[in-house]
């Protein structure tokens, strides 16, 4: 953590850690945050199928952010032992949609440090605004799943899409013109496939676009180089980049 608080960004800069899965640390306008960050090994527990493939980068205890993201509540987006663990709860605010909320307030987390945000619905807080995106839940149990839409004081934009299935709608209801756009390949359990993540980044346009959901368990695994050879074979605008855990992406 220490490295993400002392790496030194310009006023318009911003800069995100992949934290594998579809977790992220992004720092900005002198905000950091972090969006469905896996920090343990939960799912092993019940499922040894589901163990980790790379060691945690981030122990909990170690996490300081000032925002904290939810998209649904499934074990490696919701992990309750990465937040009983993490000792900030009462000082971060958490966004999340309402299962999810009620998932964190049942796990320790302060009511009046989370904010039920669903799509459609708008949180500004200092310095960045947080708009939710429609997403396609991939299960009966996670029906209120939400994208999110972030936009840093300084201009900088990233889209989260959270897993999702796909729909012509999730296109027509995407945001245009992101700047980074993150976005599910693995194609397994309702989630987008390759070819349908990158349907969504035609239609979002963004500079740049980051795969992710396929590294961190076997049975829940892709080949990121498809997502990027499919990229250029399109001839797409957007700049694909397969990222390396807590190695940051700067961008302004």
């Amino acid at each position: 953590m220490k490295s993400i608080q002392q790496l030194t960004l310009g006023d318009q800069q911003a800069a995100l850690w992949f934290l594998g899965q579809a977790g992220y640390i992004i720092r900005s306008a002198g905000v950091t945050m972090a969006i469905d960050p896996y920090l343990s090994d939960a799912a092993a527990a019940s499922a040894p199928e589901f163990s980790r493939l790379l060691p945690v980068p981030i122990e909990p205890e170690e996490l300081r952010v000032d925002l904290w993201i939810v998209t649904h509540d499934h074990l490696d987006h919701l992990d309750p032992e990465t937040i009983r663990r993490y000792p900030h709860s009462d000082r971060t605010q958490f966004l999340a949609p309402r299962q999810a909320a009620r998932k964190l307030e049942s796990i320790g987390v302060p009511r009046a440090q989370i904010q039920i945000l669903h799509a459609g619905e708008e949180w500004s807080g200092p310095h960045v605004t947080v708009r939710g995106v429609f997403a396609l839940p991939t299960g009966a149990d996670v029906l209120d799943t939400t994208g999110y839409l972030l936009t840093f004081a300084n201009g900088r934009s990233v889209y989260h899409s959270s897993d999702t299935g796909f729909t012509p709608l999730l296109l027509e209801a995407a945001p245009r013109a992101v700047e980074v756009l993150l976005v599910p390949i693995n194609g397994k359990w309702g989630n987008l496939n390759v070819e349908q993540a990158i349907a969504l980044t035609v239609a979002v346009g963004p500079r740049l676009v980051l795969p992710n959901h396929y590294d961190l368990m076997a049975l829940n695994a892709e080949n990121p180089e498809t997502f990027r050879w499919l990229c250029r074979q399109r001839s797409m605008t957007a700049q694909c980049v397969i990222p390396t855990v807590m190695q940051p992406l700067i961008w302004e």
